[in-house]
Parts: C-alpha cells; sequence; structure tokens
C-alpha cells in the first residue's frame, strides 16, 4: 500500500547480511575507536578556521544566480504540479504524485541533495518565490514594503512546530498520504509561510519554514557554501557546523527530526506491533502521536543527561552544554535520514516519483518519456541497502564525536576534553545500537 512505501520505504531492512550482534559491536568499536584517537592527534580546535574555505571566485557565482532563475521557477511548477495533482484526486495505480512529492522528493531527497550541495532550497523554496513575487507586485502597485528584521519574535521555535506538524502528518496520522490530506496541508503551509512573510518579512521563512531551517543546517556540513559577498567557496566537509548558532531552539529542530526518525523506524517494526497491535483509523492516529511524542522526548532526555555529565565533568550547566554541542547531531540526523530512507529513494518511492511526473493526473500523458518506467526493484540488493545502512548510521555518529571533539578542545585540552566527553559518547553508541537495532526489526 501507498501508505507503508511512503512511511516506511520498501523492501526487507532486516536481511542484514551478518548477524546483528556483529554490526552492533562494530559500530560501538568504531565510535569509540574514533573517540579515543581524537585525544591523541586532535589537540585544538580545527573546524571553526577551516569553515571559511577556499573561495572559487565571484565567477561562478554569477553562473549560479543565472541558473537559479529557472531553478526556481521549476521548483515553483513542480510545487503547483503536485499540489493540482493532489486536488484532482489523481491515481496511477496505487501511486500518487503529490504525496510522493512531498514525502520523497523533498522531505528525503532535498536532505541528502542539501548535506552534498550547500542550501540549494534557500533559491528552490516555492514559498521564498511566491513571497518574492507578492512583494515584487506590491512594489509595483506602490504599497509600503516591509523590511526583514534580524530575528522573529519565537526564534526557531515556529519551525520546531511545523516539523512537528509534519512529523504527525506523515508518521502518525492514519490517512496522511490521501491526496486530499496532502493537498489541503500544502495550501495550510503555504498560507502559512507566505502569511507569516507578509507580517515579518522575508526573515519568517528563514525561521519558521521546517524544511528550510532543517536543511540550511544540514549544508553547514556540505563542502560547498556561499559567503555574504555572493561568492562560492569550498571547504572541508563538516566544517560548517561550527558555525552553527548555539541555540536551545535549533537543538529542538534537530531533536524532533531524530526522534521522528527513529519512531518511524520503530512503527515499521514488528516490536511496535507486538506492543500495540494493528489498529485502524483515528485509534491509530493516537496510538503513533502518542508513541512519536514518547520517542522524542527519550531522545532529548537521554542527550540532556548526556549534557547533565558533561556539565558536571566541566563546571557547566546542562543546557550551556546542551546548546553548546548541538550541531553534533546534525550528522546523526543525515545518518538516520539516509539509512532510514535509502531504500524509499532509490528503489519504489523515487523510482515512481519520475514515472509520475510525466502523468501526474493519469491522463495517458508521458510529459518526459517516463511515464511507461517500471520499478525496478533488483536496482540495489537488499545487501547493499543494509550496508549503506549501517554505514550511514556508523558514519554519521563518528562524524557527530568528532564535532563535538572539535568543539570542546577550543576551551580544554585533548586529555579534559576527552575525558568530559565520555557521557556523551555512551549517549552517541547507544543512538547508533538502537537505530542498527530498529532497522533489522523492521
Amino acid at each position: 500500500m501507498l501508505n507503508t512505501v511512503l512511511a516506511h520505504g520498501v523492501g526487507s531492512r532486516g536481511d542484514l547480511p551478518l548477524p546483528f550482534y556483529l554490526f552492533g559491536i562494530g559500530a560501538a568499536v568504531a565510535l569509540m575507536a574514533t573517540f579515543v584517537s581524537l585525544s591523541f592527534f586532535w589537540h585544538r580546535a580545527w573546524l571553526p578556521a577551516a569553515a571559511t574555505g577556499r573561495s572559487l571566485g565571484m565567477a561562478f557565482g554569477r553562473v549560479l544566480d543565472v541558473v537559479a532563475v529557472p531553478a526556481r521557477l521549476a521548483s515553483l511548477a513542480l510545487f503547483v504540479l503536485a499540489l493540482a495533482s493532489s486536488v484532482s484526486g489523481a491515481e496511477v495505480g496505487s501511486q500518487r504524485f503529490g504525496p510522493l512529492t512531498v514525502y520523497v522528493a523533498l522531505w528525503v531527497g532535498m536532505a541528502m541533495v542539501a548535506a552534498v550541495f550547500g542550501d540549494v532550497w534557500r533559491v528552490l523554496n516555492p514559498f521564498e518565490t511566491i513571497a518574492g513575487a507578492i512583494e515584487w507586485t506590491a512594489g509595483k502597485l506602490g504599497l509600503p514594503q516591509l523590511e526583514d528584521t534580524d530575528e522573529i519574535p519565537g526564534g526557531y521555535w515556529p519551525a520546531v512546530v511545523a516539523l512537528g506538524w509534519f512529523l504527525f502528518f506523515e508518521l502518525c496520522y492514519h490517512d496522511g498520504t490521501a491526496n486530499s490530506a496532502v493537498g489541503g496541508a500544502m495550501i495550510a503551509y503555504t498560507v502559512g509561510m507566505v502569511g507569516g512573510s507578509a507580517v515579518y518579512g522575508r526573515r519568517w521563512l528563514r525561521q519558521a519554514d521546517a524544511f528550510g531551517v532543517l536543511f540550511s543546517l544540514l549544508a553547514k556540513m556540505a563542502p560547498i557554501h556561499r559567503d555574504d559577498t555572493g561568492a562560492v567557496r569550498l571547504r572541508p566537509p563538516l566544517s560548517g557546523l561550527a558555525t552553527v548558532a548555539p541555540r536551545i531552539d535549533l537543538l529542538a529542530v534537530l531533536l524532533v527530526v531524530l526522534g521522528g526518525t527513529t519512531f518511524d523506524s520503530l512503527a515499521g517494526s514488528t516490536l511496535w506491533r507486538d506492543l500495540v497491535g494493528t489498529h485502524r483509523g483515528w485509534t491509530a492516529t493516537g496510538i503513533n502521536t502518542l508513541g512519536m511524542v514518547i520517542v522524542i522526548a527519550v531522545m532529548a532526555a537521554l542527550y540532556y543527561l548526556g549534557s547533565l555529565a558533561v556539565g558536571w565533568f566541566t563546571n557547566q550547566t546542562a543546557t550551556v552544554v546542551a546548546r553548546r554541542f548541538a550541531h553534533s547531531l546534525v550528522p546523526i540526523v543525515l545518518g538516520y535520514t539516509v539509512a532510514h530512507y535509502f531504500s524509499l529513494l532509490v528503489l519504489d518511492g523515487g523510482q515512481n516519483f519520475l514515472r509520475l511526473l510525466s502523468n501526474p493526473f493519469d491522463r495517458g500523458s508521458n510529459w518526459f518519456g517516463t511515464a511507461d518506467w517500471a520499478v525496478n526493484f533488483f536496482l540495489v540488493s537488499t545487501d547493499a541497502i543494509a550496508w549503506v545502512q549501517f554505514s550511514a548510521i556508523v558514519i554519521g555518529h563518528i562524524a557527530a564525536v568528532l564535532v563535538a571533539h572539535d568543539r570542546a578542545v577550543e576551551t580544554s585540552d585533548a586529555s579534559e576534553a576527552t575525558w568530559a566527553q565520555r557521557p556523551m559518547l555512551l549517549v552517541m553508541v547507544f543512538y547508533s545500537v538502537v537505530g542498527l537495532w530498529l532497522l533489522q526489526k523492521a
């Protein structure tokens, strides 16, 4: 069923090529070895200076500005097409173009693109394009222009709320993949984003758009970025995370996504069915919502306890520690995303999105020559999927340990930093092992 495909991927993620305990031990050993090695070889903070990168010059930036115009229009066209397809109720077999666009192309695909190519969403964001068009029209009509503020009231908490709402819709609501539901959600979200920008200016989209805030955090890991002058720069991967502001609301964004993705694994597992049974309708919605809230709370509590222990060693409050090391969760979020949704992106979900792109209204069209494509379930083997999942989770946590260590040695020597960070290492090990365990329980 489409609901299963969109929410939990495809194929058997439990077909590990080796026993689970070997994967779990391997993950724990890799993290501990990284942790110990850093104390010997990483004695000073390196990422803040590296985050500046090397400029590729203004010419490359100007080329990207030219390319950005058609890219922005194409993104807006895709958004309108997905909305129109959803509102029309079009289905091709059991597949629906609107939900595939939101849950696969946007939520999964754009997250991975941002981590590699930088903050592409800032260019492609259709809400930004719509808000810009409204501002341009208002200017032509001689209406007063609203100036951007440095920060909107509430900081990034509107994005936290928006993320929670999206995850509820995707993972908990019993009819979240229906065309009518997705179409209505797209309209409501557009009104919220464009309406907010009309009140607070374009800054609203920087802080309230759940996708924009998350993708901008993931983009900090990318080797490509643009500075304030518009020049394109190359920098070492992960170094941009050193520029993430130490804020509780940004930490909340990451914990909500991390907890939501973990719940997605749990909800697709045999363990969840054994715990709560099989339910439908609003009963299922209520149980799933409670389950997701509990999982997010558990993930947040573990991070807080780790911060509390680190603070005890370093004479800092748990809140200060939690803010200071929030950026270390970004690689873990990416690792969980790749591990959980890789099969969805490359198999059923991603291939059906490309297929329906040529025929979004089920009227026999074939705009891009992909309408007759058949889904190739043998494009990637189950063993390859398992290794990608294992690698994504382990590498994500290794990167998190590295980023956290780099922040720790800013104010203390390597041995002291290693000693103080041991409680957070245990949290990272727990996150990685549980993530692998839930994947193999699916």
